[in-house]
């Protein structure tokens, strides 16, 4: 096996610049609203009062009414459920210290670890599909929603699963900017191999959702799926995450077209990485 790369810079302090408007949009309900569509929620007046409640907030500064209601007005979906959309918005401009909400096309200066209370805004959405559903069964229609959010974006199209080891290149900047502790190798049979030890969207979320399992399907679930984005041979497995209590996150990808034998490493293999 051939180490790649290392990071253990990890900072708390790191900032990066970013749109306002990205922040405080909240697109991803409004693309469950899309999602529900084909994929009904069951008794949904009674999950749009529980997501309601949850999305409690202070009051704006009346300052923010103009721009609460250009974003909601932009979203097709909560255009329709004008009480929802303002109470997303202004929920994700509370969560993210606002203390006013700055011009939309305006780039800022925020920490890395705040951007990611943004997130918090998806792990509300589930937590309230899990009052009209069995827990298991919630997270289960989260993955279909998040896997169907997921092929929305644009992902780089890889040709070798070992084009995926780029996390060194990430944290140079945007969100995850000194924001990961981890060990980067390629296999002898080529699959792509990353230990990761600290990770700040997990760390940003679980302290502030403390709840395992929805911060697992919020961050950590969606990496399948994106796995096969970059490209449909290629296969992600992991075991369990730190988010769910393992010492490290270990990701392994596989190219069916070369393993045919798609096994996670066990144990006593990450504890060799270091």
């Amino acid at each position: 096996m051939k180490i790649l790369n290392r990071c253990s810079n990890y900072d708390r302090a790191a900032k990066m610049r970013i749109k306002a408007g990205l922040m405080v949009t909240p697109a991803s309900l409004d693309f469950l609203l899309d999602y529900s569509r084909k994929h009904p929620i069951p008794a949904y007046d009674k999950f749009r009062n529980r997501l309601l409640a949850l999305l409690k907030h202070k009051n704006r500064l009346p300052a923010d009414a103009a721009k609460i209601a250009k974003i909601v007005n932009s979203l097709p979906h909560l255009k329709k459920d004008v009480e929802l959309g303002e109470a997303a918005v202004s929920k994700v401009a509370e969560i993210l210290g606002f203390r006013s909400i700055p011009d939309l096309n305006k780039e800022i200066t925020m920490k890395c670890e705040d951007y990611y209370k943004s997130r918090m805004l998806q792990c509300l959405m589930l937590k309230a599909l899990t009052s009209v559903m069995p827990r298991a069964k919630a997270i289960e229609y989260f993955g279909g929603f998040a896997d169907k959010r997921s092929s929305t974006y644009k992902f780089a199209k890889y040709s070798k699963v070992m084009q995926h080891l780029n996390l060194h290149e990430q944290i140079k900047k945007g969100p995850l900017k000194n924001g990961a502790v981890f060990v980067q190798a390629v296999t002898d049979d080529g699959r792509a191999v990353m230990k990761i030890t600290r990770c700040r969207p997990a760390q940003v979320l679980l302290s502030a959702v403390k709840d395992a399992g929805i911060v697992h399907a919020v961050i950590c679930q969606p990496d399948i799926a994106a796995a096969k984005l970059n490209n449909p041979h290629f296969v992600l497995t992991r075991e369990k995450s730190l988010v769910l209590g393992m010492p490290y996150c270990g990701h392994v990808w596989h190219d069916k077209r070369e393993h045919k034998n798609i096994v996670h490493p066990p144990r006593k293999f990450w504890q060799e990485i270091r």
